[in-house]
């Protein structure tokens, strides 16, 4: 858009749109992890198969696209737009229909004549200004791929997800663990830098390109809770993905016996408050009252 310089989040995730899939699709690990996930998604679903959902933070659209092909009617935000024609070139080739609406560098203003929520709205817009989209319509939130601790403002990023969000819907996202950022800094020997990250939770995502790095947020089990009770927003769970040292023996996923086994393990243990240090990412779950 012009006149509108572009964020370094949104820099880095144009350039790194058609490679995206690729990152992950054959790994086993990740295989895994998605595999996890979907179970976790499952048990949050609204059992209404009409109800609005909202894919936050989409990327090239795995979890909302899954959500289409299981019935669920399903809109998709995203601040990069290179991400969401992704999303839009899938979404063709499933025949469902779809409106692109670009909500940078635009007046906060709310959006109208774009028809009804779940219709395959691809909303063009940072997670920390959603004032364009209506409050109340979604029974389904979802983000994955940490969009909260991507974003400028994370408090009000949360509590513009959670005004999205009608009465009895839920909110499932995933975040960067604190817990496991410290180690970066016992291998540097950086007591100070320590001492700052723990209090803030603020991490650089370092890329090759210095116009391309930004700030990360990363939270802990005790602030995810706070950050829901502040928003009036009933606790439903947290879970750590992956408690299990599956990322470091992934050759053992290889085998179908034991990846069944391990991933049975990993639900087993994944929720276990002494075990979530163990994971780099957090996942809860909330529900609006």
């Amino acid at each position: 858009m012009p006149g509108r310089g572009r964020s370094p989040v949104e820099r880095y995730h144009d350039r790194v749109a058609g490679l995206y899939d690729g990152i992950y699709d054959g790994d086993l690990y990740w295989e895994a992890v998605f595999a996890l996930t979907w179970r976790n998604i499952l048990r949050h679903l609204p059992k209404d198969q009409a109800t609005p959902c909202l894919d936050v933070g989409c990327g090239a659209g795995r979890w909302g696209l899954r959500l289409v092909r299981s019935g669920y009617p399903v809109d998709f935000l995203d601040i990069s737009q290179k991400m969401l024609d992704r999303t839009a070139d899938k979404l063709g080739a499933l025949g469902k229909p779809f409106v692109h609406l670009d909500c940078l560098g635009a007046p906060s203003r709310p959006a109208v004549g774009v028809g009804r929520p779940g219709r395959g709205l691809l909303w063009r817009a940072s997670l920390d200004d959603l004032c364009a989209l209506p409050a109340g319509s979604y029974g389904f939130i979802v983000g994955q791929g940490d969009p909260l601790s991507s974003t400028e403002k994370p408090g009000r990023a949360f509590k513009e997800i959670a005004r999205l969000l009608r009465p009895g819907g839920v909110v499932l996202l995933s975040v960067d663990n604190r817990l496991q950022g410290i180690h970066h800094y016992f291998q540097a020997g950086d007591v100070s830098g320590l001492e700052k990250f723990l209090r803030t939770g603020r991490a650089l995502w370092l890329t090759d390109n210095p116009d391309e790095r930004y700030v990360l947020h990363m939270f802990t089990p005790g602030q995810l809770r706070a950050m829901c009770r502040e928003r009036g927003l009933e606790w439903l769970g947290l879970i750590g993905k992956t408690v299990l040292p599956l990322r470091r023996f992934k050759e053992l996923l290889a085998d179908p016996e034991k990846r069944g086994t391990l991933l049975r393990l990993e639900e087993s243990l994944h929720g276990e408050e002494a075990l979530l240090a163990n994971a780099a990412h957090l996942e809860f779950a909330a529900r609006k009252g």
